[in-house]
């Protein structure tokens, strides 16, 4: 009896559990010093969209947003990424937006990145930030629209 009682509530537990959605930010696999899976591999990204410089910050400076640990290159450019965290994260969770557009989630790499209109877009290479170039208005509402189907699909189920 006692254990159709305890099956019973870790059922009801399951069942009540919030549902984590999967992948939503494109992360390093491990643990970052802040206690996070690392993020935008590490390049500050206010000195990525202030100056166009994607320079690699430092855990020192870090500080964590929606469950990811972005690192800075100064105390200054983190305290900026606190104060106002949407004018500089990439879109699409830091997926490569062309393969978002895609229905894919490959990685994005801030050393091939584009700025349109304040926004971040990272791609996966070379060839896939030259595709988006294309239509750069066309691909990025493409991306959006598939960032609403894909956003908490894993990697691995698309």
């Amino acid at each position: 009896m006692k254990s159709l009682v305890f099956t019973a509530f870790v059922a009801a537990l399951a069942l009540s559990a919030p549902a984590f959605a999967a992948d939503e930010i494109n992360v390093s696999k491990g643990i970052s010093a802040a206690g996070a899976p690392l993020a935008a591999h590490g390049v500050d990204l206010v000195a990525l969209v202030n100056s166009g410089n994607p320079v690699e910050g430092f855990a020192t400076h870090s500080a964590t947003y929606d469950g990811a640990s972005y690192y800075f290159t100064t105390a200054e450019n983190r305290e900026a990424f606190e104060a106002n965290p949407a004018a500089y994260l990439p879109q699409h969770g830091g997926f490569c937006s062309f393969g978002v557009s895609v229905g894919k989630k490959f990685d994005g790499d801030p050393d091939q990145y584009l700025i349109v209109d304040g926004k971040l877009f990272l791609f996966l290479n070379a060839e896939t930030r030259a595709a988006f170039l294309k239509d750069v208005v066309g691909t990025a509402k493409t991306a959006d629209d598939q960032w609403a189907n894909i956003k908490s699909i894993a990697v691995g189920e698309l």
